[in-house]
This record gives C-alpha cells, sequence and structure tokens, in this order.
C-alpha cells in the first residue's frame, strides 16, 4: 500500500516493476509503464528520489500508480542533504560495491559500506519498513563478509541480486545459488539477457529475448522466494543500458514502449 501523499496510489500486487535511471532526468516516461491494465506494480531508479530536485525534468503534476522503492546508491550519499520521500516500505541498500566500473557502482569494501549501512537502519521507523540488501554485481564473498558485520539488528528483510546471462538455466542455478546462501526473499532488481563475458555471445535476435523473457518472468512469478523483480532495459538513452544489448530495450530512445515492453507490461508470459 503507497501513501499517496506523494502522488502514487495503490493498485494490486505483482512481483514486476521498472528499472529507470534517474540519469533520464525526468520520471515522466515511467508512468507510461503503468497505463491501465498494467500488470506492474512498482519501480526504481538508482535514487531516493522519483521526483523533485534529483529529477529535476519531472512534470510536478505527475502521478504514477506503483510503489516506488528508493536505493542508497553508495555510502557517500546517506548524507547528502536528499531524504526519502513519504510513503516507502522497502529500503534498497548500495548498488554493486563489488564493482569497479565507476559510471554504475563505487566500490566499497563491505567494512567500509557498515557504518552507512547502519545509518540507513535508523530511518526504518514504522513496522512495514523494511532493508533490502546492497545488491553486488556477482561477489557472494562480498556479501557473505558484509553479513559478518552488520549488528544482527541491521540485518536486511530482503537480498537484491543481480543477474545477467543468456541461458534460462544458468539464470536459475546464480538465483538458487543466492537462494542457498543467504535463504531470503530475492528481489532479482536487474536481470535481461545479456552475458558481460567476452566468451559469451549476447543475444543473437529479437526473439531469442522475446522467449527468455516469458521463461524467465514465469519462473520468477511461481517461485515462492522471489518477492520482487524488475527487467533492465527501461531508458530511451542508449548510453543508460551500460553494454547491455539493445535487444532488452522496453521503451525506444522516442520514448516508446516496444513490443518487448509490451510483453512485459503484459505480465511477460502467458
Amino acid at each position: 500500500m503507497t501513501n499517496t501523499d506523494n502522488g502514487q496510489h495503490p493498485k494490486p500486487a505483482s512481483k514486476a516493476g521498472i528499472s529507470w535511471p534517474i540519469q533520464e532526468r525526468s520520471s515522466d516516461p515511467v508512468a507510461k509503464f503503468f497505463q491501465d491494465g498494467s500488470k506492474l506494480s512498482w519501480h526504481w531508479n538508482w535514487s531516493k528520489h522519483w521526483k523533485g530536485p534529483l529529477v529535476p525534468e519531472t512534470s510536478s503534476d505527475l502521478v504514477i500508480n506503483a510503489d516506488f522503492v528508493p536505493m542508497v546508491w553508495s555510502p557517500e550519499l546517506v548524507k547528502d542533504g536528499n531524504f526519502l520521500q513519504p510513503g516507502w516500505k522497502l529500503l534498497m541498500g548500495f548498488n554493486e560495491p563489488d564493482h569497479a566500473d565507476e559510471a554504475v557502482a563505487k566500490k566499497t569494501s563491505p567494512e567500509d559500506a557498515v557504518p552507512a549501512w547502519i545509518e540507513m537502519s535508523k530511518w526504518l521507523t514504522q513496522p512495514d519498513q523494511k532493508l533490502v540488501s546492497p545488491a553486488v554485481a556477482g561477489s557472494v564473498d562480498w556479501l557473505k563478509e558484509f553479513f559478518t558485520l552488520i549488528p544482527p539488528e541491521t540485518k536486511p528483510s530482503y537480498l537484491a541480486v543481480h543477474v545477467y546471462t543468456t541461458t534460462f538455466e544458468s539464470f536459475v542455478s546464480i538465483i538458487e545459488k543466492y537462494w542457498n546462501e543467504f535463504k531470503l526473499p530475492i528481489i532479482l532488481n536487474e536481470f535481461a539477457m545479456q552475458s558481460f563475458d567476452p566468451n559469451v555471445p549476447g543475444p543473437q535476435s529479437q526473439q531469442q529475448v522475446h522467449d527468455f523473457m516469458g521463461q524467465t518472468t514465469k519462473w520468477l512469478d511461481e517461485t515462492p522466494y522471489i518477492y520482487k523483480y524488475s527487467w533492465f532495459g527501461s531508458c530511451r538513452d542508449s548510453y543508460h543500458l551500460h553494454g547491455v544489448h539493445e535487444y532488452n530495450r522496453l521503451m525506444d530512445n522516442n520514448g516508446e514502449i516496444t513490443p518487448l515492453g509490451w510483453q512485459y507490461i503484459n505480465g511477460g508470459h502467458d
């Protein structure tokens, strides 16, 4: 349930959501994913806000009929002077702190991430507000060390996970690895048909990605320990794909929903 004070309204619960780069400077295009009949229920943008100074080109009267899940992108942003907007229930931790690419992450050791995490935990003032773990690029060891360092009372309620692979089998295997290690409900807040291994080719056709989305979203919807998920590919500017193949796009560079985007809006699978 969302707080209508932040311009949002409740809608039927579903697991599927949208990731939208705050660097697009406007949340207006996000509303297209939540028009009447959409089966999507939430959105996030790697930031604390979906409206206001951090996304300055957003229309002041914009209403998005979905939950917004804020994120503190890196530990330094805990004290950047921007407070969370009203109505939040989940708060995501740091983005890929095990990753050295400064275009997408701030590389941080587990030890250095702990003080900011403790500070974030103090923002939970209501029983239904919950923490979501940092989302690593792939280092289970980073997360394991982090979990040994944080105070028990700050343990997250959910585990954020990123998965980039090109087969359904490897997709399931990677997620199962996280589940078996941590036994926390999973929020898969980034996934697409893409491998960053130079020896693994990307998708060879648009149809491959349609099929991959169908398989993965069906499995995600049917797997009890998956709490939420969001496909990576919602943006207008190709730069914001950060190397993920264009076949994964849910929106084109003119701000129009792609056929893959419509598949996702309609549930991802039959």
